[in-house]
């Protein structure tokens, strides 16, 4: 479709090479030519990661896409952690690349077609877009209004519930209000969903 539309595409993700590297060592073993080709905004990049609402996200969201392997609690950590490496990387190149290309373009508009664990909850490749436009270029229009999240025809479980219906927010609890964030902007379904999917009323408009 992009191709016969004359669309440009975009390359975003690291090279496999540089993903299975970190896999197995995380970021520390990368050298540091190649993470700095994915990162544009180093400084943005660790602080990042020291955020609550971050933390809530890679808690609530992130983690729980770990694959875990090893019933020892030490090794354990160290997959969770080399997993959270290898994501982050893969998200902030994403997003950086996209921002590259958005900021020598300013009327452009760009379209990423990702997994849903990668931008659910808004802090994965999308909630990077904003924090990189603006470091490439500080009087950018870039914000988060201006990425829209769309998630198409998610499950429950997709959205990490762990009932029928479908999870619409993080954060919910009373120590964490501040930081509650949606699972995205709108809900895309090819047809009608089952009422027992939404916990709430849907707005049509």
């Amino acid at each position: 479709f992009a191709k016969k539309k004359r669309f440009a595409l975009l390359a975003l993700a690291p090279e496999p090479a540089d993903l299975a590297t970190v896999q197995k060592g995380g970021l520390q073993s990368l050298e540091p030519s190649r993470r700095d080709a994915y990162v544009a905004d180093a400084q943005g990049f660790i602080a990042l990661t020291q955020d609550p609402k971050f933390k809530l996200y890679a808690d609530k969201s992130l983690l729980k896409d770990a694959p875990i392997t090893s019933t020892d609690e030490a090794a354990i950590k160290a997959e969770q952690a080399n997993f959270f490496a290898e994501r982050i990387l893969v998200h902030e190149a994403c997003a950086t690349a996209m921002a590259k290309w958005a900021t020598s373009r300013p009327d452009s508009l760009v379209v990423t077609i990702a997994a849903i664990p990668d931008v659910r909850f808004l802090g994965g490749i999308n909630g990077r877009i904003p924090r990189i436009s603006k470091s490439l270029n500080a009087d950018t229009l870039v914000d988060d209004e201006a990425v829209t999240t769309i998630l198409l025809n998610p499950s429950a479980r997709e959205t990490l519930s762990e009932s029928k219906f479908l999870r619409l927010e993080i954060g919910t609890a009373p120590n964490n209000w501040t930081y509650q964030t949606k699972v995205a902007d709108y809900l895309w379904f090819s047809s009608m969903p089952k009422v027992n999917m939404l916990p709430r009323m849907m707005n049509e408009q």
